[in-house]
């Protein structure tokens, strides 16, 4: 009875995590906006963080409670199930175009990043100073986006600042923001990650295979859904857009951070399988992009299939 009472929590964890990461992406922008900052940068960083939140606290928790396989598998499972879930069901429902911009620098500088991680994890742990390294990168690579934006805003005299609202309401979103921020982190601390724990022993796997499945894919469902409706709506770009950022801060803000609080242990079957597997179908992705700017049916099928098969491989194969 106890395991089945664990499932249901986890489930239940699962779901107010994502109702707390909607809290608080709400709060979050409308106190930004309250204090004019400029939209381009609330999407940026706001907005983009907000999508990454479930992640990076399941991934946080875990690390402090010394639970490192989940938080790493946490990470890169998101990493593999936004390309080769959410991005492959987008371009099933209707073929995703890419910026030609987006696709020389975020999606290039997402391909380096996983080289530079797999790098990293070959000595078999993400250290304190590897953390440091990524930590780094991330404050570089989001100041030189929004240098970026911001040039580019003033470059089309376009006005960047955000008026204030007449029915802005600081207290009630001050209050969202602090109970979403509330509900994200005691849902992984007390539900998400001791469940997962029990949950992998019951099955007689490693904690990785947990987060390699089940975390990844709970904390990826809001980007699943966010994904999809835009590919009906025919704004399949945004949801692209949206993918390689999140990607970028799984590696960058999750896996950094996570290892700053304590070293993570990296696993023989992570650096044999499943970082190549991320490394070919992020290049898979790339190489999509690049040729005609968009990804297709066909290939978001191809994707779908890749990410199909390696989740059968682990629960499988790999940990057996």
């Amino acid at each position: 009875m106890g395991i089945y009472k664990d499932f249901i929590i986890f489930i239940i964890g699962i779901l107010v995590i994502i109702k707390g990461a909607d809290f608080f992406t709400t709060g979050a922008e409308g106190i930004a906006k309250a204090f004019r900052i400029p939209r381009v940068i609330i999407g940026l960083t706001i907005v983009s963080v907000a999508t990454t939140a479930p992640e990076f606290i399941v991934s946080t928790i875990s690390s402090h409670m010394g639970v490192g396989g989940m938080a790493v598998g946490n990470a890169v499972g998101s990493c593999l199930a936004n390309i080769g879930l959410i991005l492959a069901v987008a371009a099933i429902i209707r073929a995703i175009g890419f910026n030609p911009k987006v696709i020389k620098q975020e999606l290039l500088f997402l391909v380096m990043l996983v080289i530079i991680l797999y790098l990293l994890m070959l000595d078999g742990n993400l250290s304190f100073g590897d953390g440091s390294f990524l930590c780094f990168l991330l404050v570089v690579f989001l100041t030189c986006i929004i240098l970026r934006e911001l040039k580019a805003k003033r470059g089309s005299k376009e006005k960047i600042l955000i008026p204030i609202q007449p029915t802005y309401n600081i207290k009630k979103d001050s209050i969202r923001f602090l109970i979403g921020a509330a509900g994200v982190v005691l849902s992984a601390k007390y539900a998400i990650v001791p469940c997962g724990i029990n949950i992998a022993h019951f099955l007689g796997v490693p904690e990785i295979v947990i987060g390699l499945s089940m975390v990844a894919l709970g904390t990826s469902l809001p980007e699943l859904v966010t994904a999809a409706i835009a590919s009906f709506k025919k704004m399949g770009d945004l949801a692209a857009g949206n993918i390689i950022g999140a990607n970028i801060l799984n590696i960058l803000w999750v896996l950094g951070f996570s290892s700053l609080i304590n070293p993570l242990n990296i696993d023989g079957q992570t650096k044999t399988v499943t970082m190549p597997v991320v490394f070919f179908i992020t290049l898979l992705m790339f190489l999509f992009a690049r040729t005609k700017f968009k990804i297709t049916r066909s290939e978001g099928l191809i994707l779908f299939v890749i990410y199909a098969g390696y989740i059968f491989y682990i629960l499988k194969f790999a940990y057996s």
